[in-house]
């Protein structure tokens, strides 16, 4: 194809001392049009280019170039949100973004602390930089975060409107966007939240598994509807990752969902018992906020790892009932700890004293202490759980 050019020169056969009709004597200069190129008007569109390139660096280029952290205060609509930015950000670095529930407490020392576990991670290298944005919540925290009908939730927390899927997609068509226009955003995004805000993140990832790759789920209220958000754990993807929490002292049977999911333990979902947990902000930073983050943004070597075992005689705040279980405990070598559960195997090598189930729960028969095998890919260990002990604890207030 031909491309012409535009090109301006003298006219070298000008008069000395003569001007044009108009009475210039520099209009000799003329217009012509050439098959060929020019390389002052090169330069021209080179320098215009450059000038453009810097002036869109120095709008866009949202940054910290310290090695401190950043927080944004932002609305998108009726919602105020918190927006981390690592150390050292910048908008032509691609992020993972972390939405989080109840973003009025993900930052600061009287909340879940996420930025400086984030910050400390970040340093040693155990996760990648990721944005984090918390929306923060309100009077409607119940109707926005719970996905159905239970006349219990409304009887303790008051009236509300099952209203979760109106939410998520108001997080998906109105937050998102915002925060990809705006911001150094990839394309891996994650959703958590504590309680009522665990429940949603689980339920958003099960049923819009293309928005959301990871869900994150302190103490997440399963209970809801009689644990209807098991019945929908068929929904997980295999390119998602799951994680969800429990602490004893607030004991709520949640193991199951491991099961309902389908999805591959300690490789997909991830579940923590926490040995003494409460359902309380305080409970939930530290290690159980730390898992979150290093399942979203960092990377797992599964055959580097340490493993214990916790014998826990849980006592149900809910039901007053007691649950005594078997809890081996894995540490990976980047800090990420789970419950091994499931996928360890439990051996009862008295059949006749009682009986130890596939989750590790377990119930005497007769007045005798149970001597167990416990397998974890390969690695076989003994425990020997005391009838007595067992029952002075179950007697203790």
């Amino acid at each position: 194809m031909r491309s012409w050019r535009i090109i301006f020169s003298e006219n070298r056969t000008k008069r000395k001392g003569k001007s044009c009709r108009l009475g210039c004597c520099c209009c000799d200069s003329l217009l012509r049009v050439e098959h060929r190129g020019l390389w002052t008007v090169r330069r021209n569109i080179f320098f215009v280019i450059l000038v453009l390139i810097v002036f869109i660096s120095s709008v866009f280029v949202v940054g910290n170039a310290s090695n401190e952290h950043f927080l944004e205060k932002a609305k998108v609509g009726e919602f105020v949100l918190t927006i981390y930015l690592p150390p050292n950000y910048s908008s032509l670095r691609k992020h993972k973004v972390l939405y989080f529930n109840d973003g009025q407490t993900l930052f600061g020392n009287q909340g879940l602390g996420a930025e400086e576990e984030a910050d400390e991670l970040i340093r040693l290298g155990r996760i990648e930089p990721i944005i984090m944005v918390g929306i923060h919540s309100d009077r409607n925290r119940t109707s926005y975060y719970v996905p159905y009908e239970d006349a219990s939730v409304a009887m303790d927390f008051g009236t509300y409107r099952p209203l979760a899927d109106w939410y998520t997609r108001k997080i998906i068509k109105d937050i998102i966007p915002y925060i990809d226009s705006r911001y150094g955003s990839g394309t891996e995004i994650g959703i958590a939240g504590y309680s009522f805000g665990g429940l949603h993140a689980t339920w958003a990832a099960l049923n819009y598994p293309e928005h959301f790759l990871f869900s994150g789920a302190l103490s997440p209220s399963y209970w809801v509807s009689d644990f209807e958000i098991f019945r929908e754990g068929g929904k997980a993807s295999r390119n998602q990752t799951y994680y969800f929490d429990v602490g004893t002292k607030e004991w709520n049977y949640y193991v199951p969902m491991l099961l309902h999911t389908k999805l591959p333990m300690l490789k997909n979902i991830f579940y923590y018992e926490n040995f003494g947990g409460r359902h309380s902000i305080g409970s939930w930073r530290g290690d159980r906020i730390r898992n979150i983050l290093l399942l979203f943004a960092g990377s797992i070597d599964p055959t580097k790892y340490t493993w214990k075992i916790d014998l826990e005689i849980i006592r149900s705040e809910f039901t007053e009932k007691f649950y005594p279980r078997i809890n081996p405990v894995i540490t990976y070598s980047n800090g990420v700890t789970a419950s091994i559960s499931y996928a360890a195997k439990f051996m009862l090598l008295n059949v006749e004293d009682g009986i130890v189930y596939k989750d590790g729960s377990f119930r005497f028969i007769h007045p005798n202490d149970l001597n167990i095998k416990i397998e974890y890919l390969g690695e076989e260990r003994m425990i020997t759980i005391s009838h007595e002990e067992v029952e002075r604890k179950m007697k203790e207030p």
